[in-house]
This record gives C-alpha cells, structure tokens and sequence, in this order.
C-alpha cells in the first residue's frame, strides 16, 4: 500500500494546474502576507475585511493554512504557526547576503575605487555587523574595516541607512537610549538624529562625516526585503580629502542602484 508523502494536499486542496489553482495560491499568500511584527494577529473577520475575500474562501483557506501548520488558532485570533516559523528559519539559515550580492560590492568598488563595505542587521543586539568588504585600492590614505566589527544603530552611514527603515517603536527606541558616538570627538542628540532619519527616508541614502572614525566620510543605502525591512546594508567608505560634493553624489546614484538591483534579487529576480 502506497503512503503519502508528508506534505502531500488532502485532494479537497489540491490545486488544479490551471489559472484557478493559481488562484487560490495567490490568496493564500495574500492572507499570510497580512501577518507582520505590526500586525501579528488577526481575527477572521479582520482578515475578511482586509483581504476583501468572500467569508467562505477565506476560511477555507484559513483551515487549511492551520491544518499544514502555518496558522495558529487561539481565542479567535490567527497567528503564524509552528511551520511558518520553521520555514523562516530553514530560509535564514541558507540565506547569505555575502554571497547574494559580492559581484555587485565589486562593481562599486571598481567604480569608486574606494572601499565597500557590507553589513547585516543585528537586531537581536540593536547594531550592524561588518559582513564583507573590498579595500580601497587608492594609494595613500584609505579606510579599512575588519570583518565582524559591529556599530550602534545611531552611528554611521551603515548602520543609519538601517536604523531609517526600521518600524517606529524601534527607532524610537534608540532615540530614546543613550547616544553615545562611536567617534568621541562628535556628539548625537535625538533631535538631530530623527532630523536625520528623516532625510534619509526622502533621499534613500545617507551620507555621515567623520561619525565612526576621524576623517572618514560615509555613503551607505539600505539593503531592503521586498517588505521594506532592512537586512543590512552597504557604504562606500574613504577619506574626507576624496569626498567632495560631486563625488558624494556620483558615489550615492551608484549606491541606490546597486540597493535597487540587491533588492530585485531578494525579491525572486535576476
């Protein structure tokens, strides 16, 4: 007698290979797309509302969603499950962003010929993390980072091209604790630095002087899932001697396109 396999769909689910199975994949997807760190639970009614499904596709689907393990019923209210979140864990642990995106760290680098640097978001501990990074090959005076080197959200372009893409409570968070600098000859005040996040918000990078070493100039964007959440990010690095205005700027569109092209890739595309 044949077995199922374990993930095999009861036939009542099954999915025809047709533009109606796709269908109902989509909706699926729209209802688990729902559950964020804002919103992590969810009445069927609201997710009715939310979704502008028809109440009985809807939980139809929502059965199913908690019978395979990805939805968890409690007093009325729907939170992800025991197997989505192992799916999230199974996609971290084969997730490497190095790996992900180093041609593109090399494609700046040849043309800045300044150092690049990757780092990934810590936020367990409220930080960035150095994960790569391709030295300047200027001669004289350039900037090296050591991999593994960690900085508070509140300092530099890496980890305030993070910290501005953050949920709200988390920003303010760190607006609230204490700032101390990474460079001790600069001081951070919550004001400066929410006007800061601001900016970067509406220009999507960021650009710090001397914020983590003296005489250093940083460019960093974001590296964004499609959610708009940061995983990380990356900067271009170098002497405040080489960073003029319209290097600045020439070293930002760089930037914001390698950002954009690192996110498709995240996304599922080329």
């Amino acid at each position: 007698m044949n077995k199922p396999v374990v993930n095999a769909i009861p036939d009542e689910y099954a999915a025809p290979a047709n533009q109606a199975g796709v269908g109902l994949l989509k909706k699926a997807f729209q209802i688990l797309d729902l559950f964020t760190e804002q919103n992590p639970g969810w009445a069927q009614a609201e997710l009715v509302r939310e979704t502008g499904l028809p109440r009985s596709t809807l939980g139809r689907l929502v059965r199913f969603l908690c019978m395979r393990g990805y939805l968890l019923e409690r007093h009325g209210r729907y939170t992800l499950g025991f197997a989505a979140i192992d799916l999230g864990r199974r996609a971290q642990l084969q997730f490497n962003l190095v790996d992900l995106c180093y041609d593109l760290l090399e494609e700046i680098a040849q043309a800045t010929a300044e150092t690049v640097i990757l780092t990934g978001y810590d936020e367990a501990h409220a930080r960035v993390v150095c994960l790569a990074q391709i030295p300047s090959r200027q001669g004289g005076l350039r900037v090296f980072e050591n991999i593994g080197n960690a900085y508070p959200l509140h300092s530099g372009a890496t980890a305030k091209a993070v910290l501005a893409y953050l949920p709200e409570r988390q920003v303010n968070a760190v607006l609230e604790d204490e700032l101390v600098s990474v460079n001790p000859a600069r001081t951070i005040s919550a004001d400066q630095l929410r006007e800061d996040i601001e900016e970067i918000r509406r220009q999507g990078f960021v650009v710090t002087y001397e914020e983590t070493y003296p005489g250093v100039v940083g460019i960093g964007v974001a590296v964004l899932t499609p959610r708009g959440e940061p995983l990380g990010s990356i900067a271009i690095a170098a002497p405040v001697q080489r960073m003029n205005d319209a290097v600045i700027a020439e070293g930002a569109a760089i930037l914001m396109d390698i950002g954009q092209r690192v996110a498709a890739r995240i996304a599922g595309g080329a």
